[in-house]
Parts: structure tokens; C-alpha cells; sequence
């Protein structure tokens, strides 16, 4: 063992050091390992909660989407679904129309009325099915959208509406509500809104609460009789094989097609950029603001090392008269340093990974009308704990440097003189 280190673990061990220096180290080691702690917490949620939501939006939308530009072109979506089927990288595709309405609801007869504006989608739900996760999400499960036997006896067209918005309505399987859209029907000579009365046959719940308290299913066949083509998106939803091929796919759709100006085309990669983005820039930030702490904790390992060294002002002396060079002196308090560096490090590893799972295995509950989803998801990535890790023994061992060099220009003579 080199003389260097063989001194710094005996000036660890050592008993008689003051004790004011024994709790500064054991600060330095706690700060060290708060601060690599909290780091692989925040950014195991971080990461959790990006790769959720990233999760439940592909689920519940397609990955790459086919829109109709003109009347013309959505005529022959059959045949365009067929040959999107047949591109590289497509798994599956669906026609979709999607427009926004009023959803009205009498909570008492003529009395107490409640509306909410959504965005209704109609699918067929054998293909949809294909395509997103979203029908098998449906309470209960259903076939089609038709509604029959209810005591009533009204034969109403079915719709299946998510949970948070069933609940915000106080609306019950079975019960009827009223769909307007847009001004499109000139009635008395005037222009007045389409509506609608539909039978509730479901509801989903996707746990993402903008999904869950703002969308509503029904047939395409009624949305296409019920939305003009101008107050409407029409077009094909598309499952690709490879979520990060999903541009690629794109291109190779685009290049099958061959119609200019009839179809447009967008992805889940392009439609949720901001948000992914913000959630990046938002881990990064946070990195750089949590590293602060260990930074604290590095301004008490400075502190220890002066102190140290002050300690062993007579013993420095001694080993530079018996022929130490100035670099071995600065090796042992680097060493030092870095080793306890290191062992608050190692620590806030084991006790940030510990957390971690410990807070998967109690699965939190969040309000979703705040969060985007209801749960608390932990990811921990072997390439943070790692960047983690680094950062933190980078900045111990800086912070060596300067009472090292300290300790390394002490003169012998005076050092022992001053004994």
C-alpha cells in the first residue's frame, strides 16, 4: 500500500482528533449523502412520470394519423385504409371521425341541467380495437354501439364516455344525454345547432385525466352523419410496429399515398414535442438545482481537510524532514477527502435506490386534475445513478484540491517550529 493512502485511512481512524472535526466529517459524509439521495429520487420520479404519460398517451392515441383534407379524398377511405395496411412498419389502421360538441345532461327533468363541453370520437370499435387500447378499456365491455332492451324502449344511438366526465355529470349507465354541435342546419331560416339524444353504454378510464373528463366514443357512422366535414377531423388512425419509427413510417405512407394537397399526416412524436420537451429541460434543471446540495456538503468537506491539516501541522512537518515529496503530503488529504466523498456517496446510493423502491411497492395515488395521471410511478435509470454518482465524487475530489495544495506548500521548519 503507498504511504499516501496508508496515512489518510489512519488519520480516519484515529481517536484522539478532535471531536469538533469528527462531527464536520460526519456532516460532509450526511451532506453527501442527502444531496445523491434526494438527486435519484427526484429523477426516478422524473423519469416515472415521463414514461407513464408517455405510455397512456400512445395507448390511447395512434401513433401516426392520416387525415382527409377534402371530401374527396374521405370517400375513398376504405381503400386508402387498405393500403396503409400494407405499408412497411404499420401493424394496424383505423378510420376515425373527431369533432367537438356540448354534452348535455338533465340531472332533473326540466329542472336542474348540466353541460360540458367534449370531443367526441367515432371508430368502429373492431378495428379501433387494433389500434389503441381504449376499447378494452370500455365498462362495461361492449360489441357496438347499439342500444337495446332498457326500459324505455327508445332505440338510441350508444355512446361510452370516460369516467372522471360520467362522474363530473353524475350520469348513470343506461342514461340518455344530448350531443350539440356546431351551427349547421338552417331551421326556420335561421342557422341553429345540430343535436342529438344518445344512451350511455360505458364508461373508460384511460387515468389520464385530460383523456378521462373531455372524450366520448360513439360510431363512425353516426359521426360522419352527425359532423360536417368542415367541423370535423377525418381520417385514419395507424399503429406502426416501433413507436420510434413512427416518422419513418410516416414518410413511407406519405410516399405510398401519392395524392398531394388529399391526405395530411402527423405523429405522437410531433403532436406531444412541447410537452416532452418541457419535461426534459424541467429533469435538467432540477439536476443542476439538487447538485447544490452536494456542493454545500463539499464547502464542509473544505472545512474538515483545513481543519485536519491544521491538526497535523507537526506530523506534516516530520514526514516533508524525512523526505515526503510535496506531492505525496497532497496525495494523503486528497485521498482523504475523496474517500469520504466516496463513502457518502455509496450511502446516498443505497438509501436513494431504497426509496425508490420503496415508494413503488406503496403506489401513491395523486389528484389526476392536477398531475395529468393518478399514480405515482418511480423509473430508476442506471444512467442517472451513474451520472449521479460521478458528479458527485467529481465534486468531492475538487473540493481536496485547494487544502491539499495548502497542506503540500506547508514549509517543514515552520511546522514543526509552531508545535
Amino acid at each position: 500500500m503507498h504511504y499516501s493512502l496508508a496515512i489518510a485511512l489512519r488519520y480516519l481512524r484515529a481517536r484522539r482528533r478532535s471531536g469538533f472535526v469528527s462531527r464536520v466529517t460526519m456532516i460532509a459524509v450526511g451532506g453527501t449523502l442527502v444531496g445523491v439521495a434526494v438527486l435519484i429520487i427526484v429523477l426516478s420520479l422524473m423519469n416515472g412520470f415521463e414514461s407513464e404519460l408517455r405510455s397512456r398517451i400512445i395507448e390511447f392515441n395512434t401513433h401516426v394519423i392520416v387525415f382527409a383534407s377534402l371530401p374527396g379524398s374521405w370517400s375513398g377511405i376504405d381503400s386508402v385504409t387498405a393500403i396503409i395496411e400494407e405499408v412497411e412498419g404499420v401493424e394496424a389502421a383505423s378510420p376515425f371521425v373527431r369533432g367537438e360538441a356540448l354534452l348535455f345532461y338533465e340531472l332533473i327533468p326540466g329542472m336542474r341541467v348540466k353541460t360540458k363541453g367534449v370531443i367526441v370520437k367515432g371508430v368502429d370499435i373492431d378495428a379501433e380495437r387494433n389500434v389503441s387500447a381504449v376499447v378494452d378499456s370500455f365498462v362495461p365491455p361492449i360489441r357496438s354501439f347499439v342500444s337495446t332492451g332498457f326500459e324505455d324502449g327508445k332505440e338510441l344511438p350508444g355512446i361510452v364516455i370516460g369516467q372522471d366526465l360520467g362522474d363530473d355529470l353524475k350520469v348513470y349507465l343506461g342514461e340518455t344525454i344530448t350531443l350539440i354541435s356546431a351551427p349547421a342546419e338552417m331551421k326556420m331560416g335561421e342557422i341553429q345547432p345540430r343535436s342529438r339524444e344518445f344512451r350511455v353504454l360505458g364508461f373508460f378510464k384511460t387515468g389520464v385525466f385530460e383523456f378521462d373528463s373531455r372524450f366520448a366514443y360513439i360510431d363512425i357512422r353516426e359521426a360522419e352523419d352527425f359532423f360536417d366535414f368542415e367541423a370535423s377531423t377525418r381520417g385514419i388512425g395507424v399503429r406502426t410496429t416501433d413507436i420510434w419509427d413512427a416518422a419513418e413510417t410516416e414518410d413511407r405512407i406519405d410516399s405510398r399515398l401519392e395524392r398531394s394537397g388529399a391526405y395530411g399526416m402527423n405523429n405522437w412524436i410531433r403532436m406531444n414535442r412541447n410537452l416532452f420537451s418541457y419535461i426534459k429541460v424541467e429533469k435538467i434543471l432540477m439536476f443542476m438545482l439538487l447538485t447544490l446540495v452536494i456542493l454545500i456538503a463539499a464547502f464542509n468537506l473544505v472545512g474538515m481537510l483545513t481543519m485536519v491539516i491544521m491538526e497535523k501541522r507537526s506530523e506534516i512537518g516530520i514526514l516533508r524532514s524525512m523526505g515526503a515529496s510535496s506531492r505525496g503530503i497532497m496525495s494523503i488529504f486528497m485521498m482523504e477527502g475523496t474517500i469520504i466523498g466516496a463513502l457518502g456517496t455509496g450511502l446516498g446510493v443505497a438509501a436513494g435506490l431504497g426509496i425508490c423502491t420503496l415508494l413503488s411497492a406503496i403506489e401513491l395515488d395523486l389528484p389526476a386534475d392536477v398531475y395529468f395521471i393518478n399514480t405515482l410511478p418511480v423509473v430508476v435509470r442506471s444512467v442517472d445513478v451513474s451520472m449521479i454518482s460521478a458528479a458527485a465524487l467529481l465534486i468531492s475530489f475538487a473540493a481536496t484540491l485547494y487544502p491539499s495544495w495548502e497542506a503540500c506548500n506547508m514549509s517543514p521548519l515552520d511546522a514543526i517550529r509552531y508545535d
